[in-house]
Formats: structure tokens, C-alpha cells, sequence
């Protein structure tokens, strides 16, 4: 036993040094990825085992000597093998010995002595902590260091071993088979030398073998299958050629695996060995080596050793010259556009060998099925290994180079074809997102989250790639500090690797493995709120130029890490460290820090009552009644009714089995905050914080609470019905010192607020238990002086002012809902310094100016709460409900305290402050000084004398500036003071005035606000604008008030009315300076016509945003529609909106001027793009808007649009028609009711539906829609007056944004569900009655058209989004109109509407099609021939792949309406006759023409001069798909163009067009199969049916006629003698010496 004891110590002593040698020598970085995750033994879940004995009874732990859970040393176990993989048979035997020990107590354990710790000479693990914060080269300097003295005294004896014989290496007998591998290696050369890259050779010495002898029986068989390539070029191809050499040989020598692994760990050590014996050595020492070596090798073994250098030099170079074409392909590939790969794709096709081209393609579909089954094998060199990693980063998502060249040629096959008629645009958007998610499965992060890039390849097995993902996660565990004695994160974590050892035995491990997700989460959270707001998929082809952090955020939060399982078992783990990291995961995840500060912007903007929830959402899909179009409403990602935990009492015998942990898991998938409430996380963080945790831990806590109430009125009402959660919140707020301020004391009141702003039910219990004062009695404390709270520092100063804030602003939310407004009295008098106008500069030289502002705002902004509580001051009716009213006693002071902010102004440290901010001054005092709060300050003083200002405004008085005199019998006081401090102070630039009188000579207010949105950050942007907002609603309020009052006094003017202040007042502010305000109305107009196209771009794959996050974590680039710049552009749509409603209160009415027109254009194009960045809180802009759109005056306006574009455009037939005010009048009340019910109203839930419909109608059939349409647009006029319940919106329920063809809604809306085929229900639709809808369509036609011509004239600034809108849409919408019936073409004025509507789309396809050749032409130089023409000029018209994939269904409905209702109506068989127009994608041109051969209605289409757009378009370029020139020739077989080609329709043209110039001009190899076909068809046909006798000769001598040429009835042009003997020598060939068609053909020429 002695004896053994002292033989395992020698070799733990051999082990040790050995495993020093190969950290210091080789490096870390030097494993693979598969390797070093196998250093240890496997993960082990907590509360999980997977012994099989699992049914014995379990054994008392065994007593250690290492208490748990100290890491043991690899040296003391025989447990150190792989896992997954296939261990010695020993090594297995012993596990197993030491399992059974473990369960059965042995009688000799008594008697065992107690394991003596080794002492480790040489590892100094006290500064580990340096060596694994720092890069692999410092680590090895560091070392290198260390040992020069080493080095310099132990090379003599090196130099003299290395000189020894080869064949002098001792061996024990213990180790026979490796001595065997040994013999075979030294035989080769290969166990004593090693080639680097310019052939030299270095040693392995007697000794370094000597100590490997022990230790290869225990050694990890670690297989460094890739090296560096680039820091370490000695040991490269060493590496390779020992992989290769010690392979064959192990194969060769023995089946027996074993063998094979013993050889590959011997070679693995030899390897270490040697790169730390040449780190040791000099430069010179290891010249003298390597020639002593030189001369004893054998000359052909040292030749055949070169070769094979050379020839691994040349592949290798010849892969990097693979490597660098690929790399320019792709970089060419990424800036061509569709049509110029196409065009590449289709010369390619053409220059290549049919027989090499099918093998390609043979090829490419041969290793695209692997690569879907995740079978294929992957090749074992490096440099396949690294093309396969880089390409698997890539967004194309290629597994290598030949599949990248074979995968292009195949799309230049006929998959080309229909991938791109199938929808490909769309698909390519999934497919090109799907592979940048998928290429994030194999990113490694570091513990700080950073991405880590490995020099080395991992080379999978053969085995699937799912099971490869499975042991990497297992096997995670293995690496840690004190088991590898390093570094273990330097090869970095998977996601799944993370979480998977968050699972871990070892609390150490699990905490880390959080910090890591946490790292990750918060790095890829900033990464993504940092970048523009721009479309997710515009990046998708850049993955390689910066870390996709959209990508490695939707990954995470997917469903395939189960991130949201391990988090809620993390949070009930018993060590306080994991719980914390947990909790700051779930924080991460719930975006919380990131969306409080999008909500802190959003609190201060006084225009927005209502905040949003934050729940992710999707659109419904479109449907047939509503035209296809989108922008359906928004629903929650997971049901509500899935949210809430299944509570226990509920369980009935039946659905107890029913709820598993697999549907939590599914709900965490759709919705993560989902999941985490629906498995119980809100009763489990009440424990926590009842346990009394720690200051960090609470915050984290309570964080995640408000983000948990922030999702949705579900999640918020489960905090509520959570028991005693509140009431512990609450009881930790008053239990802690009350005097001193904590950041989780802001974050309790910030809950509150949100839980009584989400409904009003929570906010009166808080009031009635008290919860409302216990929360807010820091707002009751007087601050005697601005000193006072200075001195108290600035810490205290900044947690003081949050604190407040958070209860100023859950005191407003209880004034909103109309309770609370008792209280103003008693904390007044703590309000009134923070009400009063501060010395600037002592805010400045304290650095307060922030938190004095912050306070200071928000005061304000309640005070605008409580003016909205204000009674009419000339009404006499007062509120009959319970809630309270503010009282007009307590007015007129506040009134003046906001006139001493307005006078603060001219305060000379607050003009330095601005001019400071505009990059005037140089003051060193305003460094780091903004102008932002202040600018908050103003926003609110403005937006609460407005609200003060509105309520003096008598009800019921017109929108004018012309009241009655009955209305105002006399006007308050405060009105003309503030309008006389407005004008003094210099806020607007009065033409008026007298440079030396008033400021604004030097730069008015109004223009350093806009040089601020203009030139700023987002925050400031914002502040000036809502500023702007804010000050323009007084001025107009004042200037309303000043005439209303003019118009009640009928005698002498009033004593204020004398000066020049006076007399500016008198003629009204506005009046004043509109120079000034027309400027600010251009810039708006610019603003936000810049901005919706963003706004727009956000929308993916119908969601708002690529990840089931909150908020900014919805994923979206920027934040999407949670990001500044879209409230930025949300409030710009607003104050622009507010302008244009003030203008209409100055402009004239005539429109007869030319800048008058340009004026009212510019406004509806202006309306028309605010409408587009709308959010679901701004359907206020969208209704105002809609005021601006159908006002009369601008309906009147594109009347006369329409008359100048048909002027103008002497093609088009006149437009006779004029309109009068009262078709104007109908006009704008039908659109009007229109359009708010189709895009402004709630969806209706389907109890509140049920409940309102009849009693006796309680049947309906599952899966019927009619519940959801019945009521959903019905009856949104009562909501105005309701009072509220909420104050938070919600996304779901609701249309907002609208898409860009919004306004096309009025022709898109159908009636009649059963042409639908998604809807069986005989219930009422959207328009109850069909007349509303004949209606609704004349009115929609007129608007569409006015739009349309106006959108023509191109001098305006402000560009129209009309024209943004693809054509494809508004052809559609011309169509759907048409399933209805004929009402619009039966009607004359609405048939010539119609008409009219047809022709401006023809001439914008023409033009579409015009620009695309001209593109085409000029990217190519020269002139295009036919063929490559047709091949490049893909069509833009894509009906399938843009509106619906069923599109051929809704085709069909049309045919049968055309045949059976229109006898074949011109206007009708236009619109059906547009489906073949050339620029339209193959399947719909092919699903058109069919069933309109199917309904024998060909002849009805008319011909092709009549149809839309010119004929050119019909017929260019030439047809040559199969499917539809087969279709063709079966239509000619089959007698359907029989009728046709004597009516001389344009089916007949189309089909005598594309045929001829199909068989005789088409030139193309690979098609005269298909020539020959249709030609032996067409013959036969006619061998049978004499009478298509002419059809054939016109098919013969048909000729492309020329432009200016019309066609005649049969078609083209007449054709040279010539030409028909070259066309009969065609048919000829095409007989391919079949007689009986041959004689036809002579019948033919006969007849010619």
C-alpha cells in the first residue's frame, strides 16, 4: 500500500509539472473549444441525478477531508476523463469502484488514513485574478519573465541533453502499448523533431519523455485540432502533420480505439512539451538544435518531410486565395441590388456548360439537404474548419466556400424563378434574420459580455449539431478558477453554455455563469438603444463588420436557451450571491433601467396624459374584408389569460394535469415578463423582500416590480391581487430611517405611481388605506431656503429631488383621476419654493440646476393638473360625480408666479446659459452646464397657463377668432398681463417693433428654440419643442380671448389697449409675426416629412420589434418605437398638426394665388405624414389631421388639382365633371365617419360584444369571426366625455401607426364576406348597409384621385407620401372595389372617377417601367438584348409576394365577378386585363390568365390600346416561362381564343406576340425543347382544326410593330418575304422529322 501511495504521489508530482508546462508553455488559448470544456467531470443539476440507482436507498454522505465545495486537484482521482466521450476502460472501472464505494460502506474505510495535501511548488494562484483580467500574450510575458533566469541557467544542460541519441528513450512495462506508439514514432522521426513553417526542426529530449511516462495513462486524450496560425508559426504545421501522422499510424497499428487515444494524448503532451522547451530557449540555442538534427536525420526522410511542408504551404495558400475571392464576391454581392444579381445570375446561366451546370446543381441540392439535416460532415483540415466559422458569423449564412458558388448557381436555376414569384422578398427578409439569430448560437462571450474570438475552430463530429450544443452546455461546468489553474473564460461562453451552468452544484459557478447573462443582456440592451433608429433587417448582410446585438438579444430571450426557467429556479436558490444576479438578469431582461428613462422624458411632456404599456404585440393578419391591407390590430404576444399563475384552489380533478412547466415555458417564449408572472415570481420576490434583503437586492426587487407593472393591465393587476406584496413594499418604505433617502424608496413610489396609473381602482384604495399620504409625506416638508437645501449636499440634493418628483407626479395621477385636489392647500406652502424663479447662478455654481429644475417642472406640471380641474369660469355647471374640483381663488397667484419664469428670461446668466448652448459664448462657468432642464421648466410654466387659459375660453364658441358677445361678458386680468410679459420679454419677433424696445431685434425666443430642435440632442430637441407647443397654445388662447372680448365691448378702448404693447394685442399676436411664424411652420414641414419614413421602417415580420422584450427590449434598432427619436418625431407630427389647425385660423380662403395652392398642398402633404407617425396615444393628432384632410376647403383644393392634371396631360380623356359644395359636403362626412371607424376605434373584446348583442342570439359556430366584426368599428362617440379609467395605454386593441396606403382604405372595403373565403359569418360588416359603401367608395375614389394629381406637381418642397406608396397596392385596391358589384361603374360621375384613377396609375407603371430599362441600360453600357432583358427585368407588380400569398383565390373571385356581371364592361375588363401586364410576377400573370380561359371570358378583355398603360408594357419583354407560353398554346388548342381573335382582344395580341417571338427570336439553347413542343402542339392543333387556319398564318407573319405604329386587329405588322422562309425553316426544325407534321408545315407554306 506503501507502495502505491508513494508511486501515485510521484505521479501527481509528474501530473502537476506537466500540467504547469502546458498553461505556461502552450497557452491557453491553444485548446479547442470542445477540448477544454472536457477537462472536468460533467454538470450536475441541483436537486437532479442521473444514476441509475436511483431506487436504492440513499447513503449518508461521506465524510472528506476536502470540504465542499473546495475543487480537488486532476491528480487526485482517476475521475478526470471526458464526459461524452469514450474513456479508458480503467478509468470507467474505476468510477464505477468509487460509486459503488460511495453507496456501500466498505469495511476498510474505517481504517483509511486521511488524504495529506501535496504542496505545489511553483503555482502562485494569489494573483490569479491579474492573469485572468489579462490577454494571452501578457500572461505569457508575464511568465516569461519569471523564469529568465531559469532560462539562462539551465540551457547548457538543455543543449548537451538534446544532443542525445534518439533511440535512447527508457520506458516502464506499465505502459507497453505506449511505448509500442512511442517505437513507431521515433522510427518515423516524429517523437524527436518537430518542423515548423521554414522546415527547421527542434527536439524532444530523453527527459521530457521520461516525465510524460506516468503520466500518459491519466492524461486527457486532448486533441488540438486547430492551432494558431498566425502568433504561433512554429508549431502549425508541426501540429497538422503530427494529427495526420499520428492518425495513420494509430489506424494502422490497431483497431482498438484505445490505442488510438493513448497515441494522441502522447502526441498531445509531446507537443506541450515541446513549445515550453522552445520558449526557454535562445534564439541561437535553438539554431544549434535544429542543425545538430539536420545532420543525424536521414536525407530521404528530412525531402520527404519538405515535400510535405511545401505542399501544406501551398494548400494553404491556395484556400487564403479561395478565402480572399470569396471575400470580394460577397463584398460585390452586398452592393448590387436584386435585378444586377439576377442579371449576373442569368449570364452565368448562359456562358456555362449545360452538363457542368446540371452537376452543379446536383451538387448544391445534395449538400443542401445535409446541411438542413444537420447531418453533414464537416471536413477535419483547419482551413475548411475557419471558412465554415466565418461563414456561419456571415448573414447569408453559407457553410462554406463550394456551397456558396454551387447554392448561387442554383438560384440562377428555375428555383430562381419561383423563389422570386413565390413571395422571395419577404422570405429572404426571415431567411437573412433567421441566420444572423442562428449565427449568435455560436458566439462566446467573455465574463464581461464582450464577444471572444478565438484563433481556434471547434471540429464537430459527425454526430448532429443539436447533440454537440447538448454536451458543450454539459460540460461547461468542467471549467473553473481552481480545476484548471487559470483562466477557464478564455475560450469565452455560449448563451446556452451560460445558462446551463447557472444550473450548476456550485453556487460560485451559478453566480457567475448570471453575472455573465447579465453582462451580455446589458451590453446588448445599450447596443441596440445606441444605435439609429433604422429597419432591423437593413443591417442583415453586415453581421461581419460589428457585433449584432439585435441578434444576440433575440436569441437570448428566444425559446431555445429557456433562459426564463433557469432564471426562476435561480431566484429561489438559498445563497444570496445567485439571487442577486439573478434578480439583475430579470432586471436586464426586463429592460427596466433603459425604459424609465424613456418614461422619465415622457412624464415631462405635459401633451401626453397617458403612458404606454409595454407588453410585445403583433399584428393580426390581413383580411379579404378590409381589402388585404395592413395594419391590423395590434395583439399581446401572449394571451392575457395565460399570464396568470394557475392558482391551486382552482384545480378540479380534470385540468390538474393539464399545467405543466412546458407551458410556462412556452408563455416565456411568447412573452418572457409573461412567463416569469405566470410561474410565480411575484409571491417569491414578497419572500425576498420580507426577509429583510440587503439595499442592493431590494432595489433590484422593486425595479422589477415597476417593470412588471409596466407590462400590462394583467401583470399589474397580479402585483395588486398578490397578497401582502404592496403592503410589504409599503412597510419597507416606513420602516427604514426616515430621514435618510434610499434609492429603493423612489423606486417604492415609482410603483405606486404606476399601479394607480394603471387603473383608477388602485389609485382610490391607495387613497382610502392611507397608502397615498404614507407615500407622499416628503412633499408636506418646508425647505425654508434654495441655502438650506444646498447645504445639505449635492447626494442628498439629487436623491431629495428624485424622491419628490416620484411623489409630485403620484400626486398628479390622483388629481387626473379627479381626487386629491384638497391637498394643494396644505402642500402649497412647501411648493412655493420650488414655484419661484431660482438665482441662476448659484445653480450653476452648485451644479443643482438639474435637480432644482426637476422639482421645479414637475410642481408645474401638476399645477397643469389642477387647472384641468378648473370649473368653466362662464359656465354655471359643475361636476356631479365624486370628484373634486380646483377652485379659480387659488388662479391668480399661480397665474403670477408663471409670469416671473417669463420675465426670468431676460436674466442675463440665463441669455449667457443659451448663448453657451448655441456655441456663442466662452464662459468657462457653463461648461458642463445644460439648458435642457430649463428649458423643462418652460415647457411646463406654458402648458399650465394654457390649461388656464382654455378654461376662461366660454363653451360652445366657434373655432374662429369671431365670437359672440353673449358668450364673454368680460375678460380677466391675467389674460392681458401675461400677453403684455410675452411681447416685452422678446419671446416672438414682432414686425412691428422697435429694434430698441424689444429684445427679439437680436433673436427672438421662438428662434433660439428652433436653433436648439435643430441642432441638438434628442432630450433637448424634445424640451424645445414641447416649449414651442406650449407657448403657441397660450398666444393663440390669448389672441382668442382679446377678440371675443372686442366683440362684447362696444364703446372706447380699455386703458391697456393705449401703448404699443397694447396695440400689438389688439391686432393679435400671431397677426404680429408672421414672418416668424410661417418660418417655423417650413421648418416642421421638412421636420417631419424626414421623419416618418423611420417611423414606418420599424415594423418587422408584423411586430414592433424582432425579441419578446418590454419596451426598448422589443428589440427594434434604437429602441424602434420606443426610442427618442420616434417620440421626437411623435411630437414634432404634433406641434406641426397644431400649426396648420392655428394657420386655418389666419390663412384666407381663396386658393387662387399661386402661393395659396402651394400653401394648402404643403399642408396636406404635411397631414398626411404626420398621420404616419402616430403612435397609440396620438390618435388626437390622427383625428386633427383628418379635420385638415376633409375640411371643405381642401377638399375644394384637390378638385382643382384635378382639373390642372387633366389639363395638363392631353393623353388622358378631359374630366368634365365639376363638384359642388354639396358633394364636397358628403364628401367630407363620409370619409370623415370613415376613417375614424376603420382606423381610430378600440377593438371591441368578445364578452363585451356578447353582452351587447341580442339574447336570443347566443349560438354561434366555432371559429366564426363575426363577433369580432360586428361591433369592433361601431359606436366611438360616447368615449370623449367618459371619464377615465386608465391613464396608461395600451398597444394591443388598437391600429396605430397606420401604414403608408391608409388612405386607400376607402376603396379597399368589401361588403360581401362570401367572396372573401376567410369569413362564413352572414353577419353585418364593416358598412352595415351596401349604399354606405357605394358612398363610402365615391367618396374614396374622388379622394384617391385628388391626392394622386397632386402628388404629380413636382414643385413643391414638402414631397408627398402618396407617392411612397407601391403601386401594386393601389392597382389592388381598384380591384377590390370591383367584387362588390358594379355601383361605381353604373354611376357616371363615379365610372369617369374611375377611370381617371386608371389612367394616372398607367402612367406611373409606365414610368416605373421606363426608369427600371433606363437603369439596366445604363448599368450595362450597352444596349440589352431580348433574352437578358427578360431576365433581369424582374416585375415590380408582386400582387402574391406584397398582399397575400392566396392572391390567386381573390384573382378567381374577380374573373367570376367579371363574367358574370360586367358583359363586358371596358372600364372592368381594364382592371382584369392589367393582371397580364408584363410587370407582373409570373404566378399571378399565369393564375389570371388561367382562370380567365377557365371562364371562356377572354374575348371580353379588351384591346390593347385601350388597356392601362402603354402597350409596350403588354408585350416587352418577350415571354419565356414555361408555364405560361404552355398555357398560351393550351388556350389556342382548346378554342378559348377563338372569339378573341375576332373581337381583336388582347389576349389574342398577348398570345400571337409572345408565341411568335418565342419560337422565332429566342436564341437560347436550353430552350428549344420547349420550342419544339409548343410548335409540334400548335400543329397538331391545327392538323385538326382547319379553321385556325388564319390564327397560324398571323402567328407566321406577326411582327413586333414599332412604337409609333398602332396595332391592326390581327396583330404587328406585316413581314418581309424573307423573313416568313427563314420562320418556316423554324416549324421545320421544331418538326424534328416527324412527316405528318412536316406535311402541315408545307400546308402552311402553301397557303403563304
Amino acid at each position: 500500500m506503501e507502495e502505491n501511495k508513494k508511486q501515485s504521489s510521484e505521479g501527481s508530482d509528474s501530473k502537476s509539472s506537466s500540467s504547469r508546462s502546458k498553461i505556461f508553455g502552450a497557452g491557453a488559448l491553444e485548446l479547442s473549444v470542445d477540448d477544454a470544456s472536457r477537462l472536468i467531470g460533467g454538470i450536475v443539476e441541483k436537486g437532479i441525478s442521473d444514476n441509475e440507482l436511483q431506487s436504492k436507498p440513499i447513503a449518508p454522505p461521506k465524510p472528506s477531508v476536502l470540504p465542499f465545495p473546495a475543487a480537488r486537484h486532476r491528480s487526485q482521482g482517476p475521475h478526470w476523463g471526458p464526459i461524452g466521450g469514450i474513456i479508458d476502460d480503467n478509468d470507467n472501472d474505476g468510477e464505477k469502484e468509487e460509486d459503488k464505494g460511495f453507496m456501500e460502506f466498505d469495511p476498510i474505510a474505517p481504517f483509511a488514513n486521511p488524504v495529506e495535501r501535496k504542496k505545489k511548488k511553483g503555482l502562485d494562484l494569489s494573483r490569479w485574478r491579474e492573469i485572468a483580467s489579462g490577454d494571452n500574450r501578457s500572461i505569457a510575458d508575464k511568465v516569461a519573465q519569471k523564469t529568465e533566469k531559469e532560462r539562462k541557467s539551465g540551457a547548457a544542460s538543455k543543449r548537451n541533453v538534446s544532443r542525445g541519441p534518439p533511440s535512447a528513450v527508457p520506458m516502464k512495462m506499465d505502459v507497453k502499448r505506449n511505448l509500442d506508439t512511442g517505437r513507431r514514432l521515433n522510427e518515423s522521426g516524429e517523437a524527436m523533431t518537430s518542423i515548423s513553417d521554414d522546415g527547421s526542426f527542434s527536439s524532444a529530449t530523453d527527459m521530457e519523455l521520461d516525465n510524460l511516462k506516468e503520466s500518459v495513462k491519466d492524461a486527457n486524450p486532448v486533441n488540438f485540432s486547430v492551432e494558431r496560425r498566425k502568433h504561433d508559426g512554429i508549431g502549425f504545421s508541426e501540429v497538422h502533420r503530427r494529427q495526420e501522422l499520428s492518425t495513420m499510424v494509430s489506424s494502422s497499428r490497431s483497431n482498438n480505439f484505445k490505442n488510438e487515444q493513448e497515441s494522441m494524448s502522447l502526441d498531445s503532451q509531446i507537443d506541450a512539451k515541446n513549445r515550453a522547451q522552445l520558449q526557454r530557449m535562445s534564439p541561437d540555442e535553438i539554431a544549434e538544435a535544429q542543425a545538430e538534427i539536420m545532420e543525424k536525420i536521414d536525407p530521404v526522410i528530412l525531402k520527404a518531410l519538405k515535400k510535405r511542408s511545401n505542399n501544406f504551404k501551398n494548400e494553404q495558400e491556395s484556400m487564403s486565395l479561395e478565402s480572399q475571392i470569396d471575400a470580394e464576391n460577397r463584398a460585390r454581392l452586398q452592393g448590387m441590388s436584386p435585378d444586377e444579381i439576377a442579371e449576373a445570375q442569368a449570364e452565368i446561366m448562359e456562358k456555362m456548360d449545360p452538363a457542368i451546370l446540371k452537376a452543379l446543381k446536383k451538387r448544391a441540392q445534395a449538400k443542401l439537404k445535409k446541411q438542413i439535416s444537420s447531418s453533414s460532415e464537416v471536413g477535419t483540415t483547419v482551413e475548411q474548419s475557419a471558412v465554415q466559422n466565418e461563414n456561419s458569423q456571415d448573414a447569408e449564412g453559407f457553410a462554406h466556400l463550394d456551397h456558396d458558388i454551387s447554392h448561387m448557381v442554383a438560384t440562377t436555376s428555375d428555383n430562381a424563378q419561383s423563389r422570386r414569384d413565390n413571395g422571395a422578398a419577404n422570405r429572404s427578409l426571415w431567411n437573412a434574420w433567421s441566420e444572423r439569430v442562428e449565427a449568435v448560437r455560436e458566439l462566446r462571450f467573455s465574463l464581461e459580455g464582450a464577444v471572444v474570438e478565438n484563433d481556434f475552430v471547434q471540429v464537430p463530429n459527425t454526430c448532429d449539431i443539436s447533440v454537440q450544443n447538448r454536451r458543450s452546455a454539459d460540460n461547461v461546468t468542467e471549467r473553473d478558477f481552481l480545476r484548471t489553474e487559470g483562466d477557464p473564460a478564455a475560450i469565452g461562453y455560449t448563451i446556452k453554455e451560460a445558462v446551463a451552468l447557472a444550473r450548476s452544484v456550485v453556487p460560485g459557478q451559478r453566480a457567475l455563469a448570471l453575472h455573465l447573462i447579465y453582462s451580455v443582456l446589458d451590453k446588448a440592451l445599450h447596443g441596440i438603444y445606441q444605435n439609429r433608429v433604422v429597419s432591423t433587417l437593413d443591417n442583415a448582410n453586415k453581421f461581419d463588420r460589428y457585433i449584432d446585438w439585435e441578434a444576440v438579444w433575440a436569441f437570448a430571450l428566444g425559446p431555445e436557451p429557456e433562459l426564463v426557467l433557469s432564471l426562476r429556479m435561480s431566484l429561489d436558490d438559498n445563497h444570496n450571491s445567485v439571487v442577486l444576479a439573478c434578480a439583475k438578469v430579470i432586471q436586464s431582461i426586463l429592460s427596466c433601467d433603459v425604459n424609465e428613462n424613456f418614461f422619465e422624458i415622457s412624464e415631462k411632456i405635459a401633451t401626453y396624459e397617458k403612458e404606454i404599456f409595454t407588453a410585445p404585440v403583433f399584428r393580426s393578419k390581413p383580411e379579404i374584408d378590409v381589402g388585404f391591407l395592413h395594419g391590423g390590430f395590434w395583439k399581446y404576444s401572449a394571451k392575457p389569460s395565460n399570464i396568470l399563475p394557475v392558482d391551486e384552489d382552482m384545480l378540479d380533478d380534470e385540468s390538474e394535469g393539464k399545467h405543466t412547466i412546458q407551458d410556462d415555458i412556452v408563455v416565456g417564449g411568447q412573452d418572457i415578463a409573461a412567463g416569469l408572472v405566470r410561474m410565480g415570481i411575484l409571491s417569491r420576490l414578497r419572500y425576498l423582500l420580507e426577509t429583510d434583503p440587503t439595499a442592493a437586492l431590494e432595489e433590484c426587487i422593486i425595479s422589477i416590480l415597476v417593470g412588471i407593472a409596466r407590462h400590462s393591465p394583467t401583470c399589474a393587476n397580479a402585483i395588486m391581487k398578490c397578497q401582502r406584496l404592496v403592503e410589504t413594499v409599503v412597510h419597507r418604505f416606513t420602516s427604514k430611517d426616515n430621514i435618510e433617502i434610499h434609492p429603493s424608496k423612489i423606486k417604492s413610489v415609482s410603483l405606486l405611481k404606476v399601479l394607480a396609473r394603471s387603473d383608477q381602482k388602485n389609485c382610490i384604495k391607495f387613497i382610502e388605506n392611507g397608502t397615498f399620504k404614507t407615500m407622499t409625506w416628503h412633499m408636506y416638508q418646508y425647505v425654508s431656503s434654495l441655502d438650506h437645501w444646498v447645504k445639505s449636499g449635492r447626494e442628498n440634493c439629487k436623491l431629495s429631488s428624485a424622491l419628490i418628483v416620484e411623489q409630485l407626479r403620484f400626486w398628479k395621477i390622483c388629481i387626473q383621476y379627479g381626487y386629491c385636489v384638497s391637498c394643494f392647500s396644505d402642500i402649497f406652502p412647501a411648493l412655493c419654493l420650488w414655484l419661484n424663479p431660482p438665482t441662476v447662478e448659484k445653480l450653476i455654481q452648485n451644479s443643482i440646476i438639474s435637480e432644482f429644475s426637476s422639482i421645479c417642472t414637475e410642481a408645474y406640471l401638476v399645477l397643469e393638473a389642477l387647472a384641468r380641474r378648473l370649473p368653466a369660469l362662464f359656465s354655471q355647471e359643475h361636476a356631479g360625480d365624486d370628484t373634486e374640483i380646483w377652485s379659480w381663488n387659488c388662479v391668480s397667484p399661480m397665474v403670477d408666479l408663471a409670469m416671473k419664469w417669463i420675465a426670468l428670461k431676460n436674466d442675463p446668466h440665463m441669455s449667457k446659459l443659451f448663448e453657451w448652448q448655441k456655441g456663442i459664448g466662452s464662459d468657462f462657468v457653463f461648461q458642463d452646464t445644460s439648458v435642457t432642464p430649463l428649458l423643462w421648466v418652460y415647457s411646463a410654466v406654458m402648458h399650465m397657463l394654457c390649461r388656464v387659459l382654455e378654461r376662461v375660453i366660454p363653451e360652445g364658441v366657434s373655432v374662429n377668432l369671431h365670437g359672440s358677445s353673449e358668450l364673454m361678458p368680460w375678460l380677466s386680468e391675467f389674460v392681458p398681463k401675461v400677453g403684455l410679459e410675452i411681447v416685452k420679454n422678446g419671446f416672438l419677433g414682432i414686425s412691428d417693433a422697435n429694434s430698441s424696445e424689444y429684445p427679439a431685434a437680436n433673436g427672438s425666443f421662438i428662434e433660439e428654440l428652433c436653433h436648439l430642435r435643430q441642432r441638438s440632442n434628442n432630450e433637448t430637441s424634445l424640451a424645445s419643442v414641447c416649449c414651442l407647443h406650449g407657448f403657441f397654445q397660450v398666444i393663440v388662447n390669448i389672441d382668442r380671448l382679446i377678440q371675443l372680448a372686442k366683440n362684447a365691448v362696444h364703446g372706447p378702448p380699455q386703458e391697456y389697449c393705449i401703448s404699443k404693447e397694447g396695440k400689438i394685442l389688439d391686432n393679435g399676436i400671431l397677426k404680429g409675426s408672421m414672418v416668424e411664424l410661417r418660418s417655423l411652420l417650413n421648418i416642421f414641414m421638412k421636420l417631419v416629412a424626414s421623419e416618418w419614413h423611420f417611423v414606418q421602417s420599424i415594423e418587422i415580420f408584423g411586430r414592433g420589434g424582432p425579441a419578446p422584450g418590454l419596451g426598448v427590449g422589443w428589440g427594434a434598432s434604437g429602441g424602434g418605437f420606443w426610442s427618442a427619436d420616434v417620440l421626437l418625431a411623435q411630437i414634432d407630427a404634433g406641434f406641426l398638426i397644431y400649426l396648420l389647425k392655428s394657420f386655418q385660423l389666419l390663412s384666407s380662403t381663396d386658393t387662387s394665388t399661386v402661393e395659396a395652392m402651394t400653401f394648402t398642398m404643403q399642408r396636406i402633404n404635411s397631414a398626411l405624414g404626420a398621420c404616419l407617425t402616430a403612435g397609440p396615444r396620438d390618435s388626437v393628432i390622427v383625428e386633427e389631421a383628418l379635420n385638415i384632410l376633409l375640411r371643405v376647403h381642401a377638399l375644394k383644393f384637390l378638385g382643382l388639382c384635378i382639373q390642372q392634371f387633366f389639363h395638363l396631360n392631353k393623353r388622358f380623356k378631359p374630366f368634365a365633371w365639376e363638384f359642388k359644395e354639396e358633394d364636397y359636403l358628403v364628401f367630407s362626412e363620409t370619409l370623415a365617419s370613415h376613417f375614424r371607424n376603420r382606423w381610430l376605434s378600440m377593438k371591441k373584446k368578445v364578452k363585451d360584444m356578447v353582452n351587447n348583442s341580442c339574447s336570443g342570439n347566443k349560438t354561434f359556430k366555432k371559429g366564426s369571426a363575426g363577433l369580432d366584426t360586428i361591433f369592433e368599428d361601431l359606436d366611438t362617440s360616447n368615449k370623449i366625455n367618459q371619464k377615465p379609467t386608465s391613464l396608461v395605454v395600451e398597444w394591443a386593441q388598437q391600429r396605430l401607426p397606420l401604414p403608408t396606403h391608409w388612405f386607400l382604405s376607402p376603396i379597399s372595403t368589401i361588403c360581401d364576406s362570401k367572396h372573401a373565403g376567410l369569413r362564413r359569418d352572414k353577419t353585418k360588416n364593416l358598412v352595415e348597409d351596401p349604399n354606405d359603401l357605394f358612398e363610402v367608395a365615391k367618396a374614396g375614389l374622388f379622394f384617391n384621385l385628388g391626392v394622386e394629381a397632386m402628388s404629380t406637381f413636382k414643385s413643391i418642397e414638402v414631397p408627398s407620401p402618396v407617392q411612397m406608396v407601391p403601386l401594386v397596392w393601389k392597382l389592388h385596391s381598384l380591384s377590390v372595389i370591383l367584387l362588390v358589384g358594379m355601383g361605381v361603374l353604373e354611376e357616371e360621375k363615379s365610372r369617369d372617377v374611375y377611370e381617371a384613377l386608371q389612367n394616372i396609375y398607367g402612367q406611373l407603371l409606365d414610368q416605373a417601367r421606363a426608369s427600371i430599362s433606363a437603369d439596366l441600360i445604363l448599368k450595362n453600357k450597352v444596349d440589352i438584348l431580348p433574352e437578358s432583358r427578360n431576365k433581369n427585368n424582374a416585375g415590380f407588380l408582386m400582387f402574391q409576394s406584397e398582399i397575400h400569398e392566396s392572391y390567386s383565390t381573390f384573382i378567381e373571385t374577380l374573373v367570376e365577378q367579371f363574367s358574370a356581371i360586367s358583359y363586358g364592361d371596358l372600364i372592368f375588363g381594364r382592371q382584369v386585363a392589367v393582371y397580364l401586364h408584363r410587370q407582373v410576377e409570373t404566378p399571378t400573370r399565369l393564375a389570371a390568365w388561367n382562370t380567365l380561359t377557365n371562364a371562356c371570358v377572354l374575348d371580353l378583355l379588351p384591346p390593347l390600346e385601350k388597356c392601362i398603360a402603354e402597350a409596350e408594357g403588354y408585350l416587352e419583354p418577350i415571354e419565356d416561362n414555361d408555364g405560361i407560353l404552355e398555357a398560351y398554346v393550351k388556350s389556342w388548342n382548346s378554342g378559348a381564343l377563338d372569339r378573341a381573335a375576332t373581337r381583336g382582344s388582347v389576349a389574342y395580341t398577348l398570345v400571337i406576340h409572345h408565341l411568335s417571338s418565342f419560337i422565332f427570336h429566342s436564341h437560347a439553347v436550353d430552350k428549344f425543347p420547349l420550342r419544339n413542343k409548343l410548335v409540334k402542339s400548335l400543329l397538331r392543333d391545327y392538323s385538326r382544326k382547319q379553321h385556325h387556319e388564319g390564327m397560324m398564318l398571323n402567328l407566321i407573319r406577326y411582327n413586333k410593330p414599332s412604337t409609333s405604329k398602332m396595332l391592326d386587329r390581327n396583330g404587328g405588322s406585316p413581314l418581309e418575304r424573307g423573313g416568313v422562309e427563314k420562320r418556316i425553316e423554324v416549324l421545320t426544325e421544331a418538326c424534328e422529322g416527324n412527316s405528318s407534321l412536316l406535311t402541315e408545315v408545307e400546308k402552311l407554306k402553301s397557303s403563304l
